[in-house]
């Protein structure tokens, strides 16, 4: 039998008394002691270490505590070690596999599409006894609990923890928001100090949230002392989604040149003109510049941050929370009418990381060899695309995108039944498009069993061996050309326990039909403008519309002039307008792929 207390003892909530450890027993001969007495014995020593833990360690995850996904309503935890805030040891000594209904706080945010997995120190009154003397409570309550078994607790919550509860980053780094709408957050770390004539480093978090839609976007980071790498006048951002999912997330580093020569506080800034972000055919701005303001300054910023950090008073030093835990992982729900389902997942979402001194001097060590390599601002490695699972074209000339859909059974799949996606947009913009699916076969991380897709009738392979342990079905795709979506369905074939299937999907589109131009360049001659009417008769100031269509060419973008001034003015819809001088006028159209071809027609301007 166990029962849940908190907090440990009477004395491990204290202020600087939060970790008042200044008084401990004096023993002497014939010395009666109580509980008191005995408490206050605990209380000292357990104090003392949660104090240097907390003051010269630190917190985080020490080792272990990674999360796994076993299903989609499954979480698998790794045995491990953390340091909460207040200094206490988390230990989480096997390894537990839970459903996410079960774990505290489920039904209380399973509402939120957004959750995190925490874990945090909890204690027990375990081995029941009798007290001889009595529990002091009653003269007929004789029984109580031998021993505190010390413990962790996961749970979930939907509160994201501000940046000095999980770390001292805040001392030297500031994060500023960029762009928070519709699903989409886009924010920038930047360093509050740096040095002159050095690069330094700003790292770019996206983030989506429920959003099916691909997103892309570009802006540029200017000032009046930045420059990019390669020493252009401002760093130039630009990201495009081809891996195609609901919810992602992702960092990157970029890498900005300051020119400054001495001590000064400059701005660095994301000019709001230079900012276009797309959801889907959707176009945003942001309302104002979005401005940093940094701290040139030649001094070590190792030295900034010692200055910094003991500048803190002690309160402020002392990182103890009165809920104090550890963010193992961010968790991402979507919902099938009365059931909830795991559909991304990402481990340790902070950061929350506590290194040993031994990693610290191999730190020490990978640092000291790469500062005896030169730094050639021309030389720097070279950066990773914006999107980690780019695609690149397999045929040239042609786009693809892809991404996976999760689609669900709910409780009861039915043999027969078809089951369908959301329509979402595929990212290739209108017209046809070429669809490959393929049934996602995920890796099992219980059994090792590798990440396999299999395409078309997984029936042929029924008599081979291989690990694939995903739902029977069969997979088609519709495509609506005037919106630019999709829509995946798959048809049950077979009964299964599984609640759901991830259909991985590519779609291709050409971007141009190489062939096509070069029948066409060989048969220039045969290509011809053609304009009508040939006459017309206009008023002055009056206005007349041309047409005109380009013979032997699929091109029929047109290029309307008027190859002498003052002879009026024509739109590139045709549309000519007449001056006030009479006159007979030539008006051109012209082949814009085929320059050299063009027709002339004539507008007589009189008046009646």
């Amino acid at each position: 039998m166990t029962v849940k207390i908190t907090p440990l003892g009477k004395g491990v909530y204290m202020s600087i008394n939060k970790f008042n450890s200044c008084e401990r027993n004096n023993y002497f001969f014939g010395k009666l002691m109580t509980v008191k007495d005995f408490e206050n014995e605990q209380t000292y020593f357990n104090s003392k270490r949660q104090l240097c833990s907390n003051m010269l360690h630190g917190f985080g995850i020490v080792s272990g505590l990674k999360v796994f996904l076993i299903n989609n309503q499954t979480l698998s935890v790794d045995a491990g070690l953390a340091i909460d805030q207040n200094g206490r040891e988390v230990m989480l000594p096997e390894a537990c596999v839970k459903k996410i209904s079960v774990i505290d706080g489920f039904e209380e945010y399973c509402d939120e599409k957004e959750l995190y997995l925490c874990i945090r120190y909890k204690e027990d009154l375990e081995e029941t006894t009798f007290s001889v003397a009595g529990s002091g409570k009653g003269s007929d309550i004789k029984q109580e609990y031998n021993r505190i078994q010390e413990g962790c607790q996961l749970f979930f919550t939907n509160q994201v923890p501000d940046e000095k509860s999980i770390g001292l980053s805040y001392l030297m780094f500031e994060e500023k928001v960029i762009y928070d709408n519709d699903g989409v957050t886009l924010k920038a770390v930047f360093p509050k100090y740096i040095n002159p004539s050095k690069l330094f480093k700003m790292t770019l978090i996206f983030e989506k949230k429920n959003v099916s839609a691909p997103v892309n976007f570009d802006f540029e980071l200017s000032g009046e002392f930045f420059k990019s790498k390669e020493k252009e006048d401002s760093v130039k951002i630009s990201y495009r989604e081809t891996e195609i999912s609901t919810y992602k997330t992702f960092k990157k580093d970029y890498f900005v040149y300051c020119d400054a020569v001495s001590d000064t506080l400059t701005d660095i800034e994301v000019k709001k003109k230079s900012f276009k972000l797309e959801i889907g055919n959707k176009i945003n701005k942001i309302e104002s510049d979005i401005k940093h303001s940094i701290v040139v300054t030649e001094q070590s910023l190792k030295d900034v941050l010692i200055n910094q950090y003991y500048s803190l008073d002690l309160d402020s030093a002392i990182s103890y929370k009165d809920e104090a835990c550890i963010y193992l992982a961010k968790i991402n729900l979507v919902s099938n009418q009365s059931d909830y389902f795991i559909e991304a997942f990402e481990n340790n979402p902070f950061d929350q990381y506590l290194f040993s001194t031994q990693m610290l001097s191999l730190f020490d060590v990978l640092d000291g060899e790469s500062m005896d390599l030169p730094i050639d601002l021309a030389e720097l490695e070279q950066e990773v695309s914006d999107d980690v699972s780019v695609v690149s074209p397999l045929v040239s000339g042609i786009d693809c995108v892809t991404g996976i859909e999760e689609i669900t059974f709910g409780f009861y799949p039915k043999v027969g039944k078809s089951y369908f996606s959301n329509e979402f947009v595929h990212g290739l913009g209108y017209g046809q498009i070429s669809i490959v699916l393929a049934v996602d076969n995920p890796e099992n991380l219980a059994t090792g069993e590798e990440h396999i897709f299999y395409f078309g009738n997984r029936a042929v392979f029924d008599d081979e061996d291989l690990p694939i342990t995903s739902a029977k079905v069969d997979v088609a795709a519709t495509v609506n050309p005037e919106k630019g979506t999709m829509k995946i369905g798959v048809q049950l074939l077979e009964k299964t326990e599984q609640t759901s299937v991830r259909v991985r999907w590519w779609a291709f589109k050409p971007t141009n039909n190489q062939l096509e131009e070069d029948v066409e360049i060989l048969l220039e001659d045969n290509v011809k403008v053609v304009a009508s009417p040939a006459t017309a008769q206009v008023e002055p100031l009056g206005q007349f519309r041309f047409t005109a269509k380009i013979e032997g060419s699929s091109s029929q973008e047109v290029k309307w002039y008027l190859p002498e001034e003052g002879t009026g003015s024509i739109d590139n819809n045709g549309l000519y307008t007449a001056p006030s001088k009479e006159g007979v006028y030539e008006v051109r159209a012209q082949s814009v792929k085929f320059e050299n071809k063009f027709a002339s027609v004539y507008i007589v301007v009189s008046a009646y």
